[in-house]
């Protein structure tokens, strides 16, 4: 009998605020996906969690649609990066972006012939292992596209080995007016239950669950009528979908694990260990079944451009588009005196830059937000960011210590917990920025490790030099190796489960 409780976390935010979350403006909806085709592409080696991959194109070079043109040193824990349009390598540059990341980025210009890899289509052998599976999401680059970013191949591998029994998929999309997520559900949902069967098969877990908000009426609908398709290819997985009640901000893994498991998990706990289960996107799902069906590597996302006094658009963009052409390419946008977030509204960073700041894989959306003169008071001692976090922090109290030099009482007050939502200075009547200062404060608290996406790494190349040898890739996107040889009897030389998929066709 399907699973109809619904799930949440307490406090945060949700309908009744000045937000109104469940009645956001409805985003144009157009009889195919907007696109775009940019000019020029900036393309970071760093866009993920772990250490920046390394050019391996050349000033001057063609390259193709699909094409790598960033790859991983060999032994480090990174994942490719590969164009999505086609042209000549221009420049390759460092650049520092809003978030704070210094790395090197190929800048490519658009030759508009739209020019794509031959291998750029839907496999032919189908019959993949569960190893070639993962290897394949690895070599296509792809990377948590709701969080910090973390190699998706990577995580897959910890999650079998951790033995995980619940593949989670994220479709809680709760930013307001935000909705690239859901439009990849609505407008993709084979390729996200597909791809998140795939990967629930890959790591050896035997239920696949979908994350909505119980407002999202379509998106749920269309997840069910996939299931009830595909339900007959995965007859060893158990699929269900559970609903979330509507409040911001869902989807944070630790407060799946206290929704979902009942458990808290602490700084250094895993979801994986304490709740035996992980947690994708749905988008990160619908990138994953393009690379093993369609040999897409990731090179393009869909992104919400929107704003509090605009319509929503959702757009499919080459990772690297300048943010600037993303505006423009909106007839009915208008961003001039607004504030330009590079992501969404409450956790985006505002940036000045749009000709040079690039979608990256992370991207999830781009907010216009009008300027306004907010009055500030001294804290009056409401109690509304109390009552809000998520967290279950006093963040005027930790506000306050921080001011004082307290340091050490923060501490213990719980500020190493923030995740930096925004609701407690949306929130504040007194116009006060309390996660400016407590985010900041638990931030440097936190050890910057290596794989982290704020460490900055790498060898430092003097201007010209090439760090990797081209004739690695051989002009592809690393997916064209993978040929699917297994053994007749369904299984791979260590036994793990065969994934039988249908080739050669679309989904």
């Amino acid at each position: 009998m399907p699973d109809r409780r619904r799930y949440s976390f307490f406090k945060g935010l949700f309908p009744g605020d000045v937000l109104n979350f469940s009645k956001r403006s409805h985003y144009v909806r157009e009889i195919m996906l907007e696109r775009i085709y940019p000019s020029k592409v900036i393309l970071p080696m760093k866009m993920h969690y772990g250490v920046p991959a390394v050019p391996c194109v050349r000033i001057g070079d063609t390259v193709l649609a699909g094409q790598c043109v960033g790859i991983p040193e060999k032994g480090t824990f990174s994942v490719p990066v590969h164009t999505g349009i086609s042209g000549t390598v221009t420049d390759v540059k460092p650049i520092t972006l809003p978030n704070g990341i210094s790395t090197r980025a190929v800048v490519i210009k658009n030759d508009n012939k739209r020019a794509r890899l031959e291998s750029l289509k839907p496999r032919s052998i189908m019959k993949l292992s569960a190893t070639e599976a993962i290897n394949i999401i690895t070599d296509a680059g792809i990377c948590g596209m709701g969080g910090e970013g973390i190699p998706t191949g990577a995580k897959l591998r910890r999650a079998k080995k951790e033995g995980v029994k619940d593949f989670l998929v994220n479709c809680l999309q709760s930013e307001p007016y935000s909705t690239s997520d859901l439009t990849a559900i609505t407008e993709y949902p084979d390729y996200v239950v597909n791809g998140a069967a795939a990967c629930t098969r890959a790591i050896g877990a035997k239920r696949c669950f979908f994350l909505i908000s119980e407002q999202r009426k379509e998106q749920r609908e269309a997840l069910e009528n996939s299931i009830e398709r595909l339900k007959d290819k995965f007859k060893d997985l158990t699929f269900d979908i559970k609903l979330f009640r509507e409040r911001f901000p869902q989807g944070y893994y630790r407060l799946v694990a206290k929704a979902l498991y009942g458990k808290s998990l602490g700084a250094r706990d895993t979801l994986e260990r304490t709740c035996g289960a992980v947690l994708f996107n749905c988008s990160t799902m619908l990138a994953c079944w393009e690379a093993i069906s369609d040999n897409i590597p990731m090179m393009s996302r869909i992104v919400s451009i929107t704003g509090d006094a605009s319509g929503i658009h959702n757009i499919l963009v080459p990772i690297g588009t300048p943010v600037s052409e993303l505006i423009n390419s909106i007839g009915d946008f208008k961003a001039s005196g607004g504030r330009i977030i590079w992501g969404n509204c409450l956790t985006g960073i505002e940036i000045q830059d749009p000709d040079n700041t690039p979608i990256i894989k992370l991207t999830s959306a781009i907010s216009i937000i009008r300027r306004q003169v907010v009055p500030k008071t001294p804290c009056i001692h409401c109690g509304l960011c109390s009552e809000c976090c998520p967290m279950g922090l006093s963040p005027n109290t930790i506000y306050e210590m921080l001011n004082q030099g307290l340091t050490q009482k923060a501490a213990e007050e719980g500020a190493r917990d923030c995740i930096a939502c925004g609701s407690c200075s949306y929130i504040c009547p007194a116009g006060i920025d309390l996660t400016a200062k407590i985010a900041a404060f638990a931030g440097e608290g936190r050890v910057i490790e290596v794989n982290s996406l704020l460490y900055n790494s790498g060898h430092t190349a003097s201007e010209g030099e090439l760090i990797y040898d081209p004739s690695e890739t051989v002009g592809g996107s690393l997916l064209e190796d993978y040929g699917g040889q297994i053994e007749e009897d369904g299984r791979d030389e260590e036994g793990r489960i065969v994934l039988p998929f249908d080739g050669g066709k679309k989904v």
